[in-house]
């Protein structure tokens, strides 16, 4: 019986000990080439891109080339116009809104990166998840086997009951029947990091080491501080209300008098009419007063969602601030766990051999040991996630959040 308790836990801790090779980095800039979701991103950023491009050309000059003909005339007329604004305050506020107009399509673009870092992560958790299930599931399904071998002999001897074969022969049948689920489970993501990426992962890359380090956090205070200069959600929603305001001014341009300089040149074969001259406009138009009071209200909205991703920034700083330094000690917690788990295998192995313990006494023992190495690992998959998450609301790389996790993650 001793010898089941070595076979138990050195195939489970050999899970948790294999080196690794996984290079989630690569693979991010993989799926920045592939991931459906992000090339319209992309495609989205482009054409943010140009309507920058477009307020920058708001004032300026304008050119146009007719060609007519009047009852008057003998042939057509060809007239050329060039017109440059020289007043114009809607034209000069559409100008201004151009670069907070490209510093909100760069805040979006890059929520948008972080969020295929975020997919990426979650991918290869799902991975490592399945994985790790399907080898600690077959340390167990071995360690069983041993079991019934030895309640076996027991029977033969006469020491052994019926009772004790037929529980390990269910245990043995529910491991199988889960080994199949697991490896359903490690198929679908997979195929899920696969369409992430563009290429099918290979699955034995994804193992843990056997123990994760603390990661040196910041004063909540600091991660709040960074997370209000840095944090493209909020960025995104300053310059959307940059944007807002210039809005307000442009709709109040539609009241004022418009200057340009205009110049004229109309031909015809008999005919050559040319000019210069100052146009002045004075826009009458009450539907100016009402997109006025629109915008003023967008304005408004614009401010409040502001301070609400500000608020909402903070709150969840502090949260996973706090899930982050709670979860390090709970790991420490688990590990201690498995320990103890192992040791109680063995002693109940003793004490059947022994026959003060049963062999469901055993069995629930090893089911212990799986499931407290299981929960190891989805505690560290979930505080890889919370990591990453704390390090996008501070930092507007995303790179520099996922390799954050990926070192932790994988002890690098």
């Amino acid at each position: 019986m001793k010898n089941l308790r070595i076979t138990l836990i050195f195939g489970m801790s050999a899970v948790l000990g294999q080196a690794q090779a996984l290079d989630l980095m690569a693979d991010y800039q993989k799926a920045s080439n592939y991931d459906p979701a992000f090339q319209a991103a992309l495609a989205d950023f482009k054409s943010s891109q140009a309507s920058v491009m477009q307020a920058y050309t708001a004032y300026a000059p304008t050119g146009s080339i007719n060609n007519s003909r009047l009852q008057t005339d003998a042939t057509s007329r060809t007239t050329f116009t060039v017109s440059q604004p020289l007043l114009n305050y809607e034209a000069l506020a559409m100008f201004r809104q151009a670069e907070p107009r490209k510093g909100f399509a760069s805040a979006n673009f890059v929520l948008k990166q972080q969020d295929l870092a975020v997919r990426l992560l979650k991918g290869a958790n799902a991975i490592i998840l399945a994985n790790e299930n399907i080898k600690l599931n077959t340390a167990k399904s071995k360690a069983l086997e041993q079991q019934y071998l030895a309640a076996k002999r027991k029977l033969e001897l006469g020491q052994g009951t019926v009772t004790d074969l037929r529980d390990i022969e269910v245990k043995a049948a529910q491991a199988k029947s889960a080994q199949i689920s697991y490896r359903n489970q490690l198929e679908t993501a997979a195929k899920q990091y696969a369409a992430i990426t563009g290429e099918r992962p290979v699955l034995s890359e994804f193992v843990l080491p056997p123990r994760h380090v603390s990661y040196a956090l910041k004063p909540t205070e600091d991660y709040v501080d960074l997370a209000l200069q840095n944090n493209p959600a909020i960025l995104a929603a300053k310059f959307g209300q940059k944007v807002a305001e210039l809005e307000v001014d442009k709709a109040t341009g539609a009241f004022y008098p418009t200057v340009a300089a205009t110049y004229s040149n109309s031909k015809s074969a008999t005919t050559e009419n040319k000019y210069t001259a100052f146009v002045v406009n004075l826009p009458l138009n009450a539907g100016s007063y009402f997109a006025r009071l629109g915008a003023i209200a967008a304005l408004d909205k614009a401010k409040e969602n502001r301070r609400d991703t500000e608020e909402k920034a903070r709150v969840e700083v502090d949260k996973l601030r706090a899930q982050i330094d709670t979860a390090a000690e709970g790991l420490d917690i688990q590990l201690d766990a498995i320990k103890a788990a192992e040791l109680s295998v063995e002693a109940n192995a003793k004490s059947y051999e022994g026959g003060v313990r049963s062999a469901v006494d055993v069995l629930n023992a090893m089911q212990t040991v799986f499931q407290v190495k299981s929960e190891y690992v989805s505690a560290v998959a979930s505080q890889t996630e919370n990591l990453m998450m704390l390090m996008n609301l501070s930092n507007a790389n995303p790179n520099e959040s996922l390799e954050t996790a990926y070192k932790y993650l994988f002890a690098r």
